[in-house]
C-alpha cells in the first residue's frame, strides 16, 4: 500500500514545481495562532505536510481535524502546517479557531504563493520530506489512514 502511495504522490509532484524549499528559508510567515512569525527553516529535518486552506471550505475543515489527529498521535518528525489563502488574516484566523487547530498554522503571503503560483483547489497538501524535497502533492482531503499508511514509522497504527 505504502509503495501505491508513495508511487501516486511521486506522480503527482511532476511538474514546474520547486525540488527544495531552500528558496523559502528566509520567507518569513504571519501566524495565525498568535502575533508570531513562521519561517519554513523551523521544519528542517522533519517531513512536512504543507496544506494550503481557505475561509468557508468544509473540507480544509476535516482536513485540519485530520492534521491535528496528525499532530497528537505521529511523532515530531511528521509535522502538518496549514497555509491560509483567499481570505484576510481575520477570516483565516476565525477558520483555524472553529477547528481548534493545535499545530502551526500560517497565512500565506503574496511572497510565498509565488513561488506555488495559483491554489489548484482546496485543501491541497505538499509533501516535503526530511531534506526539504518535494515528495508529492495531494489535492484534496487526505485521511488519517491514509497518511499513517504514508509514514507507518512515524504514526504507529491504533
Amino acid at each position: 500500500m505504502r509503495t501505491a502511495l508513495v508511487a501516486t504522490l511521486v506522480l503527482l509532484s511532476l511538474g514546474p514545481w520547486p525540488r527544495a524549499f531552500s528558496a523559502l528559508d528566509s520567507v518569513m510567515l504571519p501566524s495565525l495562532t498568535d502575533d508570531s512569525r513562521v519561517s519554513l527553516r523551523d521544519y528542517k529535518g522533519q517531513v512536512l505536510l504543507l496544506s494550503f486552506f481557505e475561509p468557508d471550505c468544509k473540507w480544509c475543515y476535516r482536513q485540519m481535524k485530520v492534521f491535528n489527529q496528525v499532530s497528537k498521535q505521529c511523532n515530531e518528525s511528521l509535522q502538518p502546517l496549514s497555509v491560509g489563502v483567499h481570505g484576510d488574516k481575520l477570516s483565516l484566523r476565525q477558520e483555524v479557531r472553529r477547528a481548534k487547530v493545535e499545530y502551526p498554522a500560517v497565512m500565506g503571503t503574496t511572497e510565498f504563493q509565488q513561488y506555488f503560483g495559483d491554489v489548484p483547489a482546496t485543501p491541497w497538501t505538499l509533501i516535503f520530506d526530511q531534506h526539504s524535497q518535494l515528495l508529492g502533492k495531494w489535492q484534496g482531503y487526505i485521511r488519517f489512514q491514509q497518511i499513517s499508511s504514508l509514514f507507518p514509522e512515524f504514526c504507529p497504527h491504533h
